[in-house]
């Protein structure tokens, strides 16, 4: 996983067509996992099976479509190299607040649908595990994008 976002601070000097096929195959790997890691956390019946993983592709491709917005917005903090204005910050900040709320949106959204398909005992589990998950490669996106670069405050006193 640390391959996806040391690829993530590199795009500023990649190509576009590069960047984005390096990107999907860390995602698809990403994707993989979560599916390899869930498969092995949340036992289901075959019937329970047949119901949750269709909404959970489901599930997984609108957490995408966030995604590709997240990305956008860690290449516009990338690119900027200290040069970012205020305007832009406040923009990439309320972008980053809009792309968490929605994310936990759909998160609730497909905890419904999933606890109709296969019980709330079943579906909670689903959440704990997405949840880490999630956690854990936010962790490790927090690890790889660097801070933004601020101006050294001015100094008041005469």
């Amino acid at each position: 996983m640390k391959l996806f976002f040391a690829v993530l601070l590199l795009i500023a000097t990649t190509g576009v067509f590069a960047q984005e096929s390096a990107i999907e195959l860390i995602r698809h790997d990403i994707k993989a996992e979560k599916v390899a890691i869930m498969t092995e956390s949340l036992p289901l019946t075959e019937k329970q099976g047949d119901a949750f993983w269709p909404l959970y592709r489901e599930y997984n491709l609108a957490l995408s479509k966030l995604g590709d917005r997240r990305i956008a917005v860690i290449k516009k903090i990338v690119e900027s190299e200290g040069k970012l204005d205020n305007k832009t910050a406040e923009d990439l900040v309320k972008e980053s607040f809009k792309i968490a709320d929605e994310r936990n949106t759909l998160l609730k959204k497909y905890y419904g649908k999933a606890a109709k398909a296969i019980g709330s005992v079943s579906a909670a589990r689903f959440v704990q595990i997405e949840n880490q998950i999630l956690t854990l490669l936010d962790a490790e996106i927090i690890d790889q994008i660097p801070l933004v670069k601020s101006k050294p405050a001015q100094d008041t006193k005469k």
